[in-house]
């Protein structure tokens, strides 16, 4: 029994002793670059080495490069082409189920790089980041204003077994904390399995997702302003849907917040 305590004892002590250090590294700034020498990594967008592992996947050249908007854009966030000031066909038209929408950029280079690492390659760190980025952007601090609450696009329980995250979820909850806003990660449902929208046709978008989202709660969403927060705008059939959920469940108005448009 002595033999064992005097063990336990100095597993402790050791314990200790690499906890303080670790604690003495971080307050000089050390732990980084020693991450960097004994874990190098590459940049997934240009593959230079990373000197800061923990702000990857990209090396801080790539994250400052990251593509933004270089058009005009309508309300709604759709790009607008160059010279036209006005809002867009479908606003003109009446025909955009929400009343504002943002993003960093199109969905190229970077950007698409850093949303197949989060959605695809289990990279869920990259969440938090890009909710930074989305914060220095002046449309999504428009969409903040007078303290809405933020819902992300769900994913059906089949899907989100498999992948085992909602990536859109993580992004949503991470932009959440840093505004200092509430996050309702439950207040939307896909309550019907879809196929991936990828490789359909704009009107079979729409068909596919086409009473595919219900409002689970909604005593969370009436009355308030709601940020729907997605990964990737393509066509918008998808935000479409989930925006005309929260309109029917008596949202007072509904802000769309995606990562990346495709334009």
């Amino acid at each position: 029994m002595p033999g064992k305590i005097g063990t336990g004892t100095a597993l402790i002590a050791r314990s200790t002793v690499r906890l303080v250090t670790l604690a003495i590294l971080a307050n000089a700034g050390l732990v980084e670059p020693l991450l960097a020498a004994v874990f190098p990594a590459r940049c997934v967008e240009c593959r230079s080495w990373l000197a800061r592992p923990t702000r990857g996947p990209l090396c801080e050249a790539c994250w400052l490069a990251l593509p933004r908007h270089a058009s005009p854009l309508c309300r709604c966030g759709h790009v607008l082409p160059p010279g036209l000031a006005g809002p867009c066909g479908r606003c003109r038209r009446g025909l955009t189920e929400f009343e504002a929408g943002a993003s960093i950029g199109p969905y190229e280079g970077g950007l698409r790089t850093l949303v197949h690492e989060l959605k695809f390659r289990g990279r869920r760190r990259v969440a938090s980041r890009l909710a930074e980025v989305c914060l220095e952007i002046p449309a999504v601090s428009a969409l903040l204003a007078s303290r809405p609450i933020v819902v992300p696009v769900p994913l059906h329980g089949r899907r989100l077994r498999e992948r085992g995250y909602n990536q859109s979820a993580l992004i949503a909850g991470a932009l959440a904390r840093r505004a200092g806003l509430s996050c309702v990660s439950g207040a939307l449902e896909r309550r019907r399995w879809t196929p991936p929208q990828t490789g359909l046709s704009a009107a079979a978008r729409r068909a596919n997702v086409a009473g595919a989202f219900v409002v689970r709660q909604p005593a969370a969403v009436a009355g308030r302003t709601v940020i729907l927060v997605d990964d990737v705008y393509t066509t918008g059939a998808t935000i479409r849907a989930c925006a005309r959920a929260l309109r029917d469940a008596n949202a007072r108005e509904v802000r769309v917040l995606t990562i990346a448009r495709v334009t």
